[in-house]
């Protein structure tokens, strides 16, 4: 099969499959009040009449009634209408046997499907030891080969054989709904039903009124039908369609909600920080008071800059060299060194410096001595 394949749907043999389906399922009594014939009466073609067959059920194995009817006795079938009131109303199916009919499997090609009763009537001959217009037959297809050929099932009967029977059913007030062949029904028990040899000419005329209300009956089946498959479906849709409205909305509040919850981090991981710069960092008060208390009155600062926890110093001092001795022994300076050379001023004779030192916070030492470290590698305390 590829994407040219040609698919052929029989819409009218899916109902019929559908219709009996549906049947299944009716309650028996409810569907004799819907369907006129549920009762089935067969006639089969014998020597000198016929044998009648009536089923009050087609679905019975048994018949009701089992009678051979002689073609000489006209008021036999009457007989029966009255033992039987229900053989009015029944289906007629005149069957026919063995050596009535001929059943033959043909394969044609699949254009000729769409025509198959006109293409097998032209080459009927070929097929047949009959001319066309010496039978009556009828072509039921079977189905694709997949080699491009579509088999067909032949059926038919010389006319010679059964314009005779038909005209007795006739003058006996029987008209044939439809006729089959009982070896096809035997190996094909699908196509019961679905194949007629009865000749145009001698088909019931049908109701035209009557006709339009069934089909009209049947299309407001179909569409209740329909309806009760489709509307809860509907429904559901329409649940969904609400259901997806009311999450969008949610979306949007829950990603109002991650907004204000991404903010709201942000400001606490800011603060964080804020505070850890704020604890890292030495108190200016605290280290401005160490100085004082660490130079002594003849020593004295001309400058002081500050910048992430780097401290530079200059001044005067009558001593500068033992400041950096000092400095070191004090908790919150470390990495103390001279930036230049000492020089001396002319003026106050006092020696100039510019010290750098590392500045931290007195309680890290504490910190340091909790967490175990040697005293050594701590710095010595004032």
């Amino acid at each position: 099969m590829n994407l040219q394949t040609t698919i052929n749907f029989d819409l009218k043999g899916f109902f019929q499959w559908w219709g009996r389906e549906l049947a299944f399922l009716v309650p028996k009594k409810i569907l004799q009040l819907l369907v006129d014939r549920s009762s089935s009466l067969i006639f089969t073609i014998e020597e000198q009449g016929f044998n009648v067959r009536f089923y009050q059920d087609s679905a019975l194995m048994e018949p009701n009634l089992n009678q051979h009817l002689d073609s000489a006795d006209a008021a036999a079938y009457q007989n029966l209408k009255t033992q039987f009131a229900e053989i009015e109303k029944a289906d007629c199916i005149l069957c026919l046997s063995d050596a009535q009919a001929i059943a033959k499997i043909l394969y044609l090609p699949e254009a000729a499907q769409e025509n198959l009763q006109q293409v097998v009537g032209f080459e009927l001959d070929r097929y047949t030891p009959f001319q066309a217009e010496q039978v009556y037959f009828t072509v039921v297809p079977l189905g694709k080969t997949g080699q491009g050929q579509v088999e067909v099932l032949l059926i038919l009967i010389p006319k010679n054989l059964l314009d005779e029977p038909l005209l007795l059913l006739n003058s006996w007030g029987v008209q044939p709904d439809r006729i089959e062949y009982e070896r096809v029904n035997a190996d094909f028990p699908n196509l019961a039903g679905h194949y007629n040899l009865l000749p145009e000419r001698y088909r019931p005329d049908t109701n035209r009124l009557e006709q339009s209300v069934h089909w009209l009956l049947s299309g407001l089946l179909f569409v209740l039908l329909m309806a009760v498959m489709i509307y809860p479906v509907w429904q559901e849709q329409q649940s969904v369609i609400v259901l997806k409205a009311q999450i969008k909305a949610l979306e949007k509040q829950t990603q109002l909600v991650d907004a204000q919850q991404h903010q709201i981090d942000a400001l606490i991981e800011e603060t964080q920080r804020l505070i850890t710069i704020q604890n890292q960092a030495p108190d200016m008060a605290e280290v401005i008071n160490e100085l004082s208390h660490l130079l002594k009155d003849d020593t004295w600062l001309t400058n002081l800059q500050y910048t992430e926890k780097h401290m530079q110093i200059q001044g005067q001092s009558p001593m500068a060299s033992a400041l950096i001795g000092l400095l070191e022994e004090s908790p919150y300076f470390s990495k103390v060194s001279f930036v230049s050379p000492l020089t001396q001023d002319k003026v106050s004779g006092l020696e100039r410096f510019q010290i750098s030192m590392d500045v931290s916070p007195k309680h890290s030492e504490a910190n340091q001595s909790e967490s175990g470290q040697p005293p050594e590698e701590q710095g010595s305390k004032p």
